[in-house]
């Protein structure tokens, strides 16, 4: 009696070994897969290549158009030209680099549709990323 207590107590304790080697045998099939795709991404070349010392269109910053008001009338200024009217702001904003961009600052003072004629001053230029920036008094 006393054997066959035995006999059944190491029965129960013993772990089947099938289940255990199929998960051995997935998590190796997971690592060789996973690493061989691994050495192919490594192997890839980088499509971020700098081609010559030129100046990127990220460094370049936007052309700043500043509406001021001088005795009460409307001038635009670009860095040191200046300009009246929207058909001679567009005549300059046409010679500048459009890839940066353009911004439009302008005081409290300065009435709406003044920024509205550089607004569109700069689309009939040919400028695609526009913005307003209120100036800082």
């Amino acid at each position: 009696m006393a054997r066959r207590r035995f006999e059944r107590s190491s029965h129960l304790g013993a772990l089947p070994l099938t289940s255990m080697i199929d998960v051995v045998f997935l998590l190796l099939v997971y690592f060789l897969v996973t690493a061989n795709f691994a050495q192919q991404e490594r192997d890839l070349s980088s499509s971020v290549q700098a081609e010559g010392g030129g100046v990127r269109v990220s460094e370049l910053q936007p052309q700043i158009v500043e509406i001021v008001l001088v005795d009460g009338v409307v001038e635009f200024r670009i860095a040191s030209r200046w300009a009246g009217s929207q058909e001679s702001l567009t005549a300059i904003l046409k010679s500048l680099p459009k890839e940066p961009g353009v911004a439009i600052r302008a005081g409290r003072d300065v009435p709406i549709r003044a920024v509205a004629a550089a607004m569109q001053a700069s689309q009939d230029a040919g400028f695609s990323r526009r913005s307003y920036v209120p100036a800082d008094e």
